[in-house]
């Protein structure tokens, strides 16, 4: 069983430090259920939204959210609620906190318990009952989540093989073929998220988080379908790795996503890492980092007066200004506020 480590997990039924709560403009609480369901009716095909058991009496449950991409992230805690949806368009992962949920998906009954599993829940309609509130559901299109699985098998996996993934519901126990590293990254990336809102207000672009938490999604629902892509693929031509490296150096101001380079190579994830390790030494966003200090460096030379160092650092994918100058100075052998200022000294 996976205990949730202190940063993550509540430390009591009343204070929820679950990600996505308490922050600014992304926060709600509820003490009225009815004004919950009509919450929830703005996201969902809400059918009904009832208190569990005893919990009218005392109902409050707090809900915060992210819009990442094609990803719908949802955050819930609080008092228990049965429900019902009609028949909602997205699929579901559900990633508890704390306690159980009970779910029924046609004559299917599902348990989702903290810290033994995940719940994935195919669109269409389904019923749920829980004695508390304590999780996020990550809303996805199926079509989305395949279309990347396929990308990052390469043409190894039967594009049919890939039809039924979130589309039939799944419970993802601990264990075989679901290693614990599986599910602590996942939380781990989202309470990343968490931090990178609640410290810039938004996801920057660059760094295409959305990428990175649709491919931890894919490794849970596909691990079998992606280890049978894993076999050493037959060598291809350096002119396709060539185009690829070429692409990224006229696009590395713009947001790139390591699934948009397995896309436009053709590579399958292995086959892309082993070719950028051959020739470069490091995977192709390492590579895409070192393209984009050249940039940076390129901005800071042209001395504009309304640029910082911060600005830059940010517009090329570095959320720490410290990483930043490390990762510059190391390259450049100068720090970048000391360029920047070179630059903008008048000339004698």
């Amino acid at each position: 069983m996976l205990t949730l480590p202190e940063r993550w997990a509540p430390n009591c039924a009343r204070e929820p430090r679950m990600p996505f709560l308490g922050l600014p403009g992304r926060s709600l609480e509820f003490r009225d259920p009815v004004v919950l369901a009509e919450q929830l009716a703005t996201l969902l095909p809400v059918r009904s939204c009832d208190p569990a058991g005893s919990a009218a009496a005392s109902f409050c449950c707090h809900m915060g959210g992210l819009q990442l991409g094609p990803l719908e992230i949802v955050a819930l805690w609080g008092s228990g609620v049965q429900g019902e949806l009609e028949g909602a368009e997205l699929a579901s992962l559900v990633i508890p906190y704390r306690g159980e949920g009970h779910f029924r998906i046609g004559r299917r009954s599902l348990r989702n318990v903290t810290g033994q599993s995940f719940l994935l829940v195919p669109p269409g309609p389904w019923r749920t009952s829980n004695d508390y509130l304590g999780g996020v559901t990550i809303r996805m299109d199926p079509a989305w989540i395949q279309t990347v699985g396929r990308t990052m098998a390469g043409p190894r996996v039967r594009p049919e093989r890939w039809l039924g993934v979130a589309r039939t519901p799944l419970v993802l126990p601990l264990g075989e073929p679901n290693p614990i590293e599986l599910f602590v990254r996942l939380y781990r990336v989202l309470g990343f998220l968490h931090g990178v809102v609640q410290r810039h207000g938004v996801v920057p672009e660059p760094l295409r988080l959305d990428d990175l938490l649709t491919r931890q999604i894919v490794e849970l629902l596909a691990a079998g379908l992606l280890a049978e892509a894993a076999a050493p693929q037959p060598a291809e031509p350096d002119s396709a790795l060539d185009a690829l490296i070429d692409w990224m150096h006229a696009h590395c101001h713009e947001p790139i996503s390591l699934t948009e380079l397995e896309q436009r190579s053709h590579y399958s994830r292995r086959h892309l890492q082993y070719a950028f390790k051959a020739r470069f030494g490091c995977g192709p966003m390492q590579y895409l980092r070192r393209q984009r200090l050249w940039l940076a460096r390129r901005r800071l030379e042209r001395g504009d007066p309304h640029s910082t160092v911060s600005g830059i650092a940010l517009a090329c994918g570095y959320l720490s200004l410290a990483s930043f100058r490390r990762d510059f100075q190391n390259r450049f052998g100068i720090p970048p506020s000391a360029l920047l200022a070179r630059q903008r000294r008048p000339v004698a």
